[in-house]
């Protein structure tokens, strides 16, 4: 029979996860606030039998929000994703091909060259670089976007 505690674990649990979609790892750390390991242990096996706490899922519901909202590269996401208790293998299995991550940074650069066009072509270079640096693209992938959009080359252009 559940205890008092366990049944208010839960309680918290579920409140918690109706706000947002957690990993098992923040879960656990918020849980563990008020709550014995125990019983946070038993509550965080109970939501992954019943499939509300599954961090492939959360991973990847993370991947497709920020790619639709504020995209960024894997160098980033991989850091992001770490920091809340996602294990590399998830994490492997989740981030963007190559080929995703070009196109999300293409379509950033296009977006923010939209807002910089009173700009001079090597001020406008230097800050969509900057910003497709920030957002953790590879570094030849924003040099072959900024080739692309601006025919330029922010090495040399820099040197």
């Amino acid at each position: 029979m559940p205890s008092r505690k366990d049944e208010d674990a839960k309680a918290v649990a579920l409140r918690l996860l109706t706000v947002r979609d957690r990993s098992a790892y923040e879960l656990r750390t918020r849980l563990a606030r008020q709550f014995s390991d125990e019983d946070v242990e038993g509550v965080i096996q109970y939501l992954k039998d019943i499939g509300y706490l599954d961090d492939q899922r959360y991973a990847l519901n993370y991947v497709e929000y920020r790619n639709r909202f504020r995209p960024t590269g894997n160098y980033l996401l991989r850091l992001e994703l770490s920091s809340k208790g996602i294990t590399e293998d998830i994490i492997d299995r989740v981030l963007n091909t190559p080929e995703q991550e070009y196109q999300l940074a293409m379509e950033l650069a296009a977006q923010r060259l939209g807002r910089l066009q009173r700009e001079d072509a090597l001020s406008r270079c230097a800050k969509v670089y900057k910003l497709l640096q920030r957002r953790g693209f590879p570094s030849a992938a924003a040099r072959k976007v900024i080739g692309e959009l601006l025919d330029r080359d922010p090495e040399t252009d820099y040197n």
